[in-house]
């Protein structure tokens, strides 16, 4: 748990008896060596702690985080399993020397890596083993919805999980200027300027939303879109929210990134505002070919969390 955190971590979510949640105190500094090595000492002195009192020593640490390498093999454990999800060197505010040493250093201390993307399959490597892709996964019936019929001269586009730089704003706005009757709704935590979008009286932020809610949140959208920008950390992110869209059963409209285009079978593809537009008035139209049923019956059938934890075991099985 980082300084300025308010919440504690085992507040955050409900979970299983077996599993115990570890906060060690730690500075958000790691740039500083002396800062580095106390986060060092209190994380390794609080799982410890917390082994001791368990009777427990793992036979696997998975992380997905780069400044894990300072702790992961002083467990006792067998072996060290990374789970790449982002290119975290690139992230606004990170230093990028320091995550990539950090980085580096925990693949050389790792027996098998997974990654998200295909981009971060391919450059992500421990040199001992193949890079497992292994994209995310979803609860595909807790983002399902009934069928919702059209007979509103309204239409409602959403955009739902963290708003932060990755989205391209340009797009919204020419949304929202251009396509009579929308209101647009962005739901989640907002980490960025919006202040060229607070404007407009047809976008509507509504703030964060507790997981249990969001899909009556969202029952009454029509389209969902993923307008991120084009870039090098876009480049490399597989966004967990798409396969929460496509479970939905309602069109969705995103940007080209790598990820989406592999679904580009379930997916519309746009690149700029006029392009979203002239895409969301041919879905209000009927105009373009939209079958619900053939996204829900890909994402059911492979891309649930259950489909993916019987394939992260299957790996991990194949390490003994």
């Amino acid at each position: 748990r980082w300084l300025s955190s308010n919440q504690k971590i085992s507040e955050v979510t409900q979970k299983p008896d077996t599993v115990h949640i570890v906060a060690p105190f730690m500075i958000p500094y790691n740039q500083f060596s002396i800062v580095r090595r106390f986060n060092e000492f209190s994380v390794l002195r609080a799982v410890r702690k917390k082994m001791n009192e368990l009777n427990f020593i793992p036979d696997y640490t998975i992380t997905s985080v780069p400044n894990s390498c300072d702790y992961v093999g002083h467990f006792g454990e067998k072996k060290v399993i990374y789970m790449c999800v982002d290119e975290f060197s690139l992230w606004p505010g990170l230093d990028f020397k320091m995550v990539s040493e950090m980085e580096k250093k925990l693949l050389k201390k790792s027996d098998l890596v997974f990654a998200t993307s295909s981009l971060l399959a391919l450059s992500k490597s421990n040199q001992k083993s193949e890079t497992v892709l292994l994209t995310h996964g979803v609860d595909f019936e807790h983002f399902k919805l009934p069928e919702k019929k059209n007979n509103s001269e309204i239409i409602k586009i959403c955009y739902f999980g963290l708003f932060d730089e990755r989205s391209d704003q340009s797009i919204i706005q020419y949304i929202a200027e251009h396509i009579q009757n929308s209101e647009i709704y962005i739901i989640g935590t907002v980490a960025c300027n919006v202040s060229r979008l607070t404007m407009y009286k047809n976008i509507f932020f509504t703030g964060s939303v507790e997981y249990s809610e969001l899909p009556q949140k969202i029952t009454d959208m029509d389209i969902f879109i993923l307008p991120y920008v084009k870039n090098e950390l876009t480049k490399n992110i597989n966004p967990l929210k798409l396969k929460e869209y496509l479970s939905t059963g309602r069109p969705v409209v995103s940007t080209s990134i790598d990820e989406v285009v592999h679904l580009k079978d379930y997916v519309h593809i746009a690149d700029s505002g006029a392009e979203f537009k002239n895409l969301i008035d041919k879905i209000r139209k009927n105009e373009v070919n939209f079958d619900p049923q053939k996204s829900q019956v890909y994402i059911s059938g492979t891309q649930t969390w259950t489909a993916k934890a019987l394939e992260f075991s299957e790996k991990m099985n194949q390490l003994e």
